[in-house]
């Protein structure tokens, strides 16, 4: 991250910002504005720290599964999810009717993105692309190319670029869509000749169905698996947090897996574990060290002086080192600097591998896993956002509102 002295309340000048003068060049260059209109929105612009902090802590990465489900499964967002969809009944029916992707669905993202339309976001659009574009170097590219997406849209839709508000990454509306998601997927779903996501619930309604359908969406196919607390330990061996269907069920049968019947041994699944406590863990006190954003496995094997593969060896990691924020990694409390290592006639692997295996340890880990199945419908939902605690918590949330809205429905 880099500091961002150069912004100021009365916004930036193009020239002391290039990443950002490169976006307001294209947009010239494209005949979208005229130079004196982008010096004009650009100078109210403002650098928001606020959005920095937020980007590199957010509660999927920072909260167990179960504390995270917590925040959405409560009986307040359940019953307003009830009342959302006897009030928009139609166009949802009709969403569900036109593009296969279940009422349910739509109504549970709705839920969590804005919580039906309450919280559509308190940071101007303008300023949290500028301050990602130039104070967030990993994401720069993609948040250039947002900005660049915004300002066409804000012209396009006669949006007004200084004013508009949405989430800290930029999202907008009630579906929370991402500028090149506005543009490429938003439908007029109400036919009114306007395409309208942030005053209008059927636009909303109707775009997040076509956003899951050109995502690869399969209606009438499953989401997951119900949680199981224990399996195998090769299945276990399989599970991870990636959200990629990867093994045939026939592969994960041979494993030892108990499958639903109606699933065809050539299906592709994916084995998730998730911690389903609701404590978030200490890593100071509990000899695990969670995962930070920028972090890679080898630096953090040389930050504890331990060998880079025998700290792949003792948290089961791919040949590649591939790791998650907030992915909890062991750190055994016999892990010693190299000063101390020097005094020892044993190797630091031995004593990383016999302290893996220690029960005292497993004693300290207050993990709840639970463990999913998770099918290609699931991978859909993480197109919409790539957390896989994002993408169980809209599945629970959905069923959770179904249930609530058919009880209501026979009443």
């Amino acid at each position: 991250m880099v500091a961002l002295g150069a912004g100021n309340a009365y916004g930036i000048n193009l020239n002391d910002h290039p990443k950002v003068k490169v976006v307001a060049d294209k947009l010239i260059e494209k005949g979208y504005y005229k130079q004196d209109e982008l010096n004009r929105i650009f100078a109210e612009a403002v650098f928001q720290q606020s959005v920095l902090d937020a980007m590199t802590s957010p509660a999927e990465y920072k909260f167990t599964w179960g504390k995270y489900r917590k925040l959405f499964l409560k009986p307040d967002r359940i019953e307003q999810g009830v009342e959302f969809w006897q009030l928009n009944k139609a166009d949802l029916s009709r969403a569900e009717k036109e593009y296969g992707v279940p009422a349910s669905v739509i109504v549970a993202i709705i839920g969590v993105e804005s919580k039906f339309g309450k919280y559509k976001g308190k940071h101007k659009v303008l300023d949290s692309l500028v301050t990602l574009v130039s104070g967030f170097p990993r994401r720069s590219k993609f948040f250039a190319s947002e900005l660049e997406e915004f300002l066409i849209l804000s012209k396009e839709n006669g949006l007004d670029a200084t004013q508009t508000l949405g989430s800290y990454a930029g999202a907008v509306g009630f579906p929370q869509f991402i500028s090149s998601s506005y543009r490429n997927y938003a439908v007029d779903f109400n036919k009114d000749g306007r395409t309208d996501l942030i005053d209008q619930v059927p636009d909303a309604i109707g775009s997040i169905a076509n956003y899951f359908i050109e995502n690869g969406w399969k209606p009438g196919q499953p989401v997951t698996s119900r949680p199981i607390s224990y399996v195998n330990s090769d299945v276990q061996d399989m599970a991870n947090r990636k959200r990629k269907v990867q093994y045939t069920a026939g592969e994960l049968r041979q494993k030892g897996a108990e499958l639903a019947a109606n699933i065809g041994n050539d299906e592709k699944l994916g084995v998730l574990m998730l911690d389903a406590s609701e404590e978030v863990h200490d890593s100071k006190s509990s000899n695990t060290y969670i995962v930070r954003s920028g972090d890679t496995a080898c630096q953090i094997a040389e930050r504890f002086k331990v060998p880079c593969r025998t700290f792949f060896k003792l948290n089961k990691l791919d040949s590649q080192g591939r790791i998650y924020r907030g992915q909890r990694l062991k750190l055994p409390s016999v892990a010693k600097s190299t000063s101390e290592n020097k005094s020892s006639s044993k190797p630091t692997e031995s004593k990383w591998e016999l302290a893996s295996k220690q029960k005292a340890a497993q004693s300290e880990d207050k993990t709840q896993p639970l463990y999913f199945f998770t099918h290609h419908n699931f991978y859909a939902i993480t197109k919409y956002n790539h957390s896989v605690l994002y993408a169980m918590a809209v599945h629970d949330l959905s069923q959770a509102i179904d249930a609530e809205y058919q009880k209501a429905s026979v009443q």
